[in-house]
This record gives C-alpha cells, structure tokens and sequence, in this order.
C-alpha cells in the first residue's frame, strides 16, 4: 500500500465532489443569476473509457431537458485519432426533434477499421435550438474544455479468475435526477457495461429522487412511481440482456452522530425513504431514518453496504446538508454486509482512511465484506460535475463508470445468485488486478467470505493465485495479511514484488490465534493505480 499513499497529491482528492455526475445546469434555487444557465439542453457526448477486445466503438449522445428547450438534430460528425493522427471518421445525417426530457442516441462506428489501443474522439453535434444553427463538440456545457474523449479498445480481456464475476456496485441512472446532477438511462448503462466487459451493474438511485414525481423533482410522489416503474424496467432487461442489473437504492439515513450518510441497499421489494440531505426542504435536514432503522427493517433477501464510508464530504455540504462520513460505531453494527472503501481511484486519503476503519472493524470480529464503486451519474468517459451552484462547472478523471468494480465469488450472473454471494461476503474490489485466496486443511477447502474451523496447532495450506496485464499494470506487489483477533492487530504474512502477468502461490501455515487472511495486490496501471483488495477468510481455532 505505500506505494498507492506515495501517488496521492496532497488534498486534491479530498477537495473534490463526492459524485461523478452529469450537471444539471437548468435549475436557479428561486435565483435569477446563474453563470452556467443557457436556454438550451445539457448535450453530453459520452462513451465508455474502455472497450472489450473485438468491440466497435460506440459514441452515446445524451439529451437533457428537451422539454424545456426543444432541439432539433441536424448531424452528428465523429472522428478518431491514434498518436494524433486521424484513423477514421463518420458522419450521420439525422434531421430529427428531441422533446423529451431526456434521451439519448447511440452511435456505432461501423464503417471504420480501428486498431487497439488508446484512441481520441472526437465528436461534434450540428443542431438548431431557439431558431439558431449550433456546433458543438464533446458538450454544450460553459466552463468546460473540449479536449476529445479517450478510450482504451483493450488487446485482451479484463484479468479474470475462474468463479469470480465483475461489475460496479454503485451507478446511477436517469432516475437519479435532481437540482445539480442527473444520469446516464439503465439501457445506456447496461449497452456501457457490456462493451466494458462487466458481468453485473448496480444501480442505486438517491432515494430522493425515486419519490418524486415523474415530471417534476420538487414533488415528492406519494404512488412512487418512479421506483415502481424503476424495478419494471430493471426486470425486463434481466429477462432480455445476459448482463443483470442489481436493482437498489442509495438511501440517506442518519449515522450514530445524527449526520446524514449514504447507504447502499440492494434488491429489496420495499421502498425506504430518505431526503435528510436533498436539499427539497432545507428547513429540515434531518432523515427519516437511521441506519439502525432501515437494518432491521428491511427483507431477508436484500444486502446493504455503506457508501463511501469514510470519505469526507466538503465543509459547505457539512454545513448547508448536515451531511457526515460512516464512524466507528456506524461499522460496527452487526447486520450491516458490507463496507464500499473505494469511491473511484484510490490515490486518495479518502480511500486511505476508509481501508483503515475497515481494517480496525474486522480486528474486533466484525464479518464486512468489502467493495468497490464509482459512484458515477453516467459519466463513462470523464467527470462532469457542478463545483458551486449557479457559479461554476468542473471537470476531472475521477469516479468514473467502471473506474473501481467489485468482484463476486459467485455460481452464475443470475440475480439470485448475486445476492448470495454478496450475503456470504464472497467479494473483492478491483481497479484492474485480481486475486484469489484459498485455505485447505484435511477435508475443508475454503475461500473468501468462508470460515475455516480448525483445532490448535493443526496447519493450513493457503493457496493464493493473481493476475494482470499490460493494460492494467503486469508488475504486481502481493501482500497476504494476516488478522489476530488475540493481539488485535494484522502482519503481513506473505510479501512478493514484481509478480508478472499471474501467479500462483501456495504456504504452508500454522495459526496461533482466531483471525482471518486477506489479500491485496497493487500495480501501476496505466490510467490509475492498480488494486485488488479481497474481503477475509475467517479463522476459528476451536479448542478440543
């Protein structure tokens, strides 16, 4: 890990938002004066950073607030270069109105012949809103460079272990939809994640946004009708896509301090409110519920996971939305499943801190599975964001779709089966490289998420394997850890550098005490730091 802490910028990160989302720059707060405002829609040209192997590359153009400023689009130009030198090019003849609220369009660029690699594209919308011909490239936003979209069409695919399946446990979608963000549409979603290369997605709208009313986010709706169509919708693309989207919510509720905090909560067929930091009222900032409440509320087939545990949210959301981070006691409670320690990149103190109370949890015995996510509203490409509403737009390469995934041991993609294994804490988080961890002892062989039941002295065989690539760091340092729950404290148990491409490691071991094995791998990658984290295998020595 120090090699992670040694790329961390001195507070960038924790300077930056806690969300990766399309901005809504259309709403004033009742103030006449904005900087961002244009009496047109949000025009965002998007597409996955990267590709699968084989995969032609697809350019989204998503359209925002139509309704109010109806567009219509006359053609689309786009343009890839490789060491900036132009490869191929295409363009779309369209002349079609766009009325709705928000919509998108896919573009295939079927008629080039494109290498793999890093590419640059370059795509420019010709449109007429309010009687005026417009061009636009990469994004109507103001405030907002217009540098080309990279992608990555990989040479091969994602580094992979047998059983373990891959995706992003914390999306938004359009239904995320509000005064300062909105998000990509849950078929654009699953369209990004399957040229991605993922198994499985996400998707947990705030739950304040799933309450109102379709036409208007001011409302809340009492029928919820955007939750109830939000879970029709996610059901019939799990009956017609191999690819299957987890249905959730991000709920805010009220930590042990009484400061609002995000929790994830997947696959429940009841509805939790939760607007303590919506800013809808901002009389009252308090949620409806605490995370003690919705814990022991919600069904049995449902898993829940606190959100960006321990990153620090900026001293104006502090003091204008009463929002707080994920403590000590709030990770303690023993019906929560898991933890989500990783938000985007780690090269932040954020992530730093939130492995850190993680870490001190497990030594008390605590069973908290771990995850990763972006946490990203759309967003496949970079990160558009309102910095300070009504005033400025921002930009970075953080918490981007796909930037950070969780990875399942897990029987198949069926919903079902998902689920178990998240209940198991049968997970890992990945920006690249992967692992795998496995104790053998006489009859038992277990793997993460399990318990190994031992006598005293008897010895264990760990088997550990890992891999990466080229595209995603092929050097990596492996560290097994080992926990104690006697001395409270982890060692490392194991420690190899410049592994290359994959490995397979087996140790023979003894435990002295009840604990745990976890294991972490860490690369340069190429566009961040590399890193696998792997939720423990629990040791219990039973004493005969």
């Amino acid at each position: 890990m120090n090699f992670l802490a040694d790329l961390i910028p001195d507070n960038l990160y924790d300077t930056l938002p806690l969300i990766g989302l399309y901005a809504e720059t259309h709403f004033r707060f009742r103030i006449p004066f904005s900087r961002y405002f244009r009496r047109e829609p949000e025009l965002i040209f998007d597409a996955p950073w990267r590709l699968q192997p084989g995969q032609i590359p697809s350019i989204f153009l998503v359209i925002h607030d139509a309704n109010l400023y109806p567009i219509h689009l006359n053609s689309v130009e786009i343009s890839i270069r490789q060491y900036k030198q132009v490869i191929g090019s295409q363009t779309w003849l369209l002349d079609e109105t766009v009325t709705e609220h928000q919509t998108h369009f896919e573009f295939a660029m079927t008629d080039c012949q494109i290498p793999a690699g890093e590419l640059e594209i370059i795509p420019i919308l010709n449109y007429t809103v309010n009687g005026k011909q417009r061009r636009m490239q990469i994004t109507n936003y103001p405030q907002i460079t217009k540098k080309p979209l990279l992608i990555t069409i990989a040479d091969q695919d994602m580094p992979s272990i047998p059983g373990w399946l891959s995706g992003d446990a914390h999306l938004h979608s359009s239904l995320t939809d509000d005064q300062v963000e909105f998000g990509a549409s849950l078929e654009m979603t699953r369209r990004g994640a399957q040229l991605f290369g993922m198994d499985f997605v996400t998707v947990t709208d705030h739950s304040y946004d799933l309450d109102d009313m379709p036409d208007n986010y001011l409302k809340d709706d009492p029928d919820l009708v955007k939750w109830k169509e939000s879970r029709h919708s996610i059901e019939q693309l799990n009956l017609t896509h191999p690819l299957t989207i987890i249905p959730g919510e991000e709920i805010s509720v009220s930590n042990a301090r009484g400061l609002n905090v995000h929790l994830l909560h997947y696959n429940d067929s009841h509805f939790f409110p939760g607007s303590g930091d919506s800013a809808e009222e901002w009389l009252n900032l308090q949620a409806e519920l605490s995370i003690v409440d919705v814990l022991s509320q919600r069904s049995p087939d449902s898993v829940s996971i606190a959100a960006h545990s321990v990153y620090k949210v900026p001293w104006l959301q502090w003091l204008l939305l009463k929002r707080g981070f994920w403590g000590a006691t709030d990770h303690e409670n023993p019906e929560l499943d898991g933890v989500q320690i990783l938000n985007g990149t780690p090269a932040s103190r954020a992530f730093q801190e939130s492995r850190q109370l993680w870490i001190d949890t497990l030594l008390k015995g605590v069973h908290l599975a771990v995850y990763g996510g972006s946490d990203a509203h759309g967003n496949f490409n970079r990160n558009w964001h309102v910095k300070l509403p009504m005033w400025s737009l921002g930009e970075h390469g953080g918490q981007i779709f796909g930037q950070a995934r969780t990875l399942l041991r897990s029987d198949s993609n069926k919903l079902g089966d998902l689920i178990q294994a998240m209940q198991a804490g049968r997970t890992a988080l990945t920006t690249g490289p992967v692992g795998n961890l496995i104790l053998n002892s006489g009859s038992q062989a277990v793997g993460i998420g399990d318990t190994l039941n031992i006598g005293s002295d008897q010895e264990i065989k760990i088997s550990i394997q890992g891999s990466s690539s080229v595209e995603f760091g092929s050097e990596m340092d492996v560290i097994l850890y080992l926990g104690n729950f006697l001395s409270s404290e982890e060692s490392i148990l194991y420690h190899a550098v410049d592994q290359k491409h994959t490995f397979d490691v087996q140790i023979p071991f003894t435990p002295a005490a009840s604990g745990y094995l976890r294991l972490e791998i860490t690369s340069e990658g190429s566009r961040w730091p590399g890193l696998y984290l792997s939720s423990p295998i629990w040791i219990d020595i039973i004493n005969t």
